[in-house]
Formats: C-alpha cells, sequence, structure tokens
C-alpha cells in the first residue's frame, strides 16, 4: 500500500522543510486502512512542529476533501516530543538509514503506516515496509510518534469525518 495524496502530500511538506527550523516539522505519522471497500477505509496523517503544534487529518472513504475528511488542531506535551527525538537518536536511522523491501515483496492490500523524522539534522524517512532487519528501528520511532497524538484529539477528529 503506498501513501495515497493526503500522505503524500504531509511527506512531501515535511522533507522540504529546513531540519533545522524550530517551527518547522519534527515528524510525520500517516496511517492507512488498507484495501477495503470505501465506507471502511479510512487515511490518518499527523503532523508535529518542533514547537509540539500538532496537525492532524482523518480522511473516509478514499476522499481528500470534503466532509469526508476532518481536520484538528493541538498540542504535543514536552514529554512526547523528548520521547519522540529520544526513540529517533536511539534507532540511529539518521546513520543508518532503513532498507526498505522491493516493490515485489511488499503485500497486497492491509493496513500500514510510516513517516519522517528530523533527527541528527536530517529528515529520516520510516518507511511502511522496511526490510525485517530494520522493522524494530522504525517500529519503535513510529510509535513514539503515535504514542505523542493525543487519544481524544484523534477520536474526534474520526468522528467529523464523514464516511461517503
Amino acid at each position: 500500500m503506498r501513501p495515497g495524496p493526503v500522505l503524500a502530500a504531509a511527506l512531501a511538506a515535511l522533507s522540504s522543510a529546513p531540519a533545522a527550523a524550530q517551527d518547522g516539522p519534527l515528524a510525520t505519522y500517516w496511517e492507512n486502512a488498507g484495501s477495503l471497500p470505501p465506507a471502511h477505509a479510512v487515511e490518518f496523517t499527523a503532523t508535529i512542529a518542533a514547537d509540539g503544534a500538532l496537525a492532524l487529518r482523518v480522511c473516509r472513504g478514499y476522499r481528500t476533501e470534503g466532509p469526508s475528511c476532518a481536520d484538528a488542531a493541538g498540542t504535543v506535551s514536552p514529554a512526547a516530543l523528548a520521547a519522540i527525538l529520544s526513540a529517533a537518536e536511539a534507532s540511529g536511522l539518521a546513520r543508518d538509514p532503513a532498507e526498505v523491501l522491493g516493490d515485489t515483496e511488499i503485500p497486497v492490500g492491509g493496513a500500514t503506516r510510516g513517516g519522517a523524522v528530523v533527527t541528527g539534522g536530517k529528515t529520516v524517512t520510516l518507511p511502511a515496509f522496511p526490510r525485517e532487519a530494520d522493522a524494530p528501528r522504525v517500529g519503535a520511532v513510529l510509535d513514539a510518534i503515535a504514542a505523542a497524538i493525543p487519544a481524544a484529539l484523534r477520536a474526534a477528529a474520526e468522528a467529523r469525518a464523514v464516511a461517503p
């Protein structure tokens, strides 16, 4: 499963931002429900700025705008920001990036997640399909980013996104 247009735009925004910018993205995170009928398809994106500002979007039914999508803004706690930075540094992904599965190795269908994080002065991609040896390092950073997103804020956005 490749990122949809909403996810691709979020990743492009992160990768084009200067890594040292204090007000730029620190991390992006996305989830995709996989190949499901439109009523069950959900795409979630979150962008976390270095100052803790959080922007998220939930879209249902393969739509990228309109009532099928809902946006929300909030704040990530300083402790959660520190946890993201700690996980990113401990992963070593800035020095030794994760290898990605080849096109013929990527599973068809199914839910997936990925993102990016700024660490060591670099924007590091957190691929949805890393090689088995790199999956724990990528997963630890993705887990830290996901844990930083307030559950109530996400639930509120999910409730507002209308299925087609």
